[in-house]
């Protein structure tokens, strides 16, 4: 990468400068590939949705689309100032606009926009109202349940089902968490976020391993093992997502500074990551996860995940409780973060004063 930039001018110096923006783009473009051959096994596999829907109760933050309709609130207002996450407890991921895709902030919201939306079902379900739409939920995340081709009455099937689940939903959120936790590294030279990140990876390699050897294991169970094939390739997918969100880690590790690029990213950008731990006076102690959906404690914050003693959490039931010693990685707003962080550990605006 360093012999490729240095042939600009500028000089070794400036080269070194650039190499984290290569490295970045380089992790990103892995990435991106891998999402998009996720994407592509559940667009020509239909059974993929055979065994996903065994499992949409787990599934902590869906994606969805809501369609804004005639007389909603949020037309001609900006993205950007609508608060989204902070106000209605979800995430804007893209708005889609007839055949166009917008991921920029500062569009204001037109009749007729699709918004892709990801958060828990109540903030959605609130929000599909708040924009008119009456229409069904997309990406089948209702209570309609359809057959399944896996035989759940065959009780060696249905304990193997069981232990995929748990192991599936595991890996796929451990390797979105990555992501998210790596850039935040790398948009904020975050040691400590970084090392966070090559621990997961750690974990990731192990799991990827005795998934892997579950699965060949159930074919023998299945009349017709080929509707694993889409689900093994998935799998592979999230390593990959794993490694190259390691790889971006591995670059805070040794010492890159943000680059004058990533400096301008930091300033524009109205999300930040935030480590903190549990206090015995914090008033999310001895608290269900459902509990602190309330805005009193949520401020617009996404738990991305909870370390406990040596274990990671990556998603939490309705009665998840949450203890003392918890530390959490939230991802939120700039401008309720402090507010967040006195919520989790008082102690922490004691020694802002």
């Amino acid at each position: 990468n360093l012999q490729i930039i240095q042939t600009q001018t500028g000089g070794f110096k400036e080269a070194k400068a650039l190499e984290p923006i290569v490295v970045m783009g380089y992790s990103i473009d892995k990435i991106s590939d891998a999402l998009a051959d996720i994407a592509r096994v559940v667009y020509i596999n239909s059974d993929i949705s055979d065994f996903t829907q065994l499992f949409w109760d787990d599934v902590p933050e869906p994606i969805v689309k809501i369609t804004v309709n005639d007389n909603c609130e949020f037309i001609g207002m900006n993205r950007k100032e609508i608060h989204f996450r902070s106000k209605y407890g979800v995430d804007v991921i893209a708005i889609k606009r007839k055949d166009e895709w917008i991921f920029k902030k500062d569009n204001e919201i037109q009749i007729g926009d699709i918004l892709i939306i990801k958060g828990e079902m109540e903030p959605i379900k609130e929000l599909k109202k708040l924009t008119l739409d009456t229409e069904d939920f997309s990406f089948q995340i209702d209570d309609e349940k359809k057959d399944s081709e896996f035989d759940l009455t065959n009780p060696e099937v249905f304990d193997k089902i069981l232990e995929f689940k748990k192991d599936y939903i595991l890996i796929t959120d451990i390797s979105e968490t990555m992501i998210e936790l790596a850039l935040a590294a790398l948009f904020f030279n975050s040691y400590e976020v970084a090392e966070d990140v090559i621990e997961m990876e750690s974990l990731m390699d192990g799991l990827n391993i005795i998934f892997e050897k579950d699965l060949l294991s159930l074919t023998q169970s299945l009349d017709n093992p080929r509707i694993l094939t889409g689900i093994m390739r998935i799998i592979f997918s999230c390593e990959l997502i794993a490694d190259a969100a390691a790889h971006l880690a591995e670059n805070i590790l040794e010492g890159f500074e943000p680059h004058i690029i990533l400096q301008k990213a930091i300033e524009e950008t109205p999300e930040i990551v935030v480590r903190e731990t549990i206090s015995t006076e914090s008033y999310l102690k001895e608290k269900t996860y459902k509990q602190l959906q309330n805005q009193q404690y949520k401020r617009g914050f996404h738990i991305i995940a909870l370390k406990r003693e040596n274990k990671w959490i990556y998603s939490f039931k309705s009665d998840f409780i949450f203890k003392v010693g918890d530390l959490l990685i939230g991802l939120g707003p700039k401008e309720t973060v402090d507010q967040w962080r006195s919520c989790v550990n008082p102690e922490f605006s004691k020694e802002e004063r």
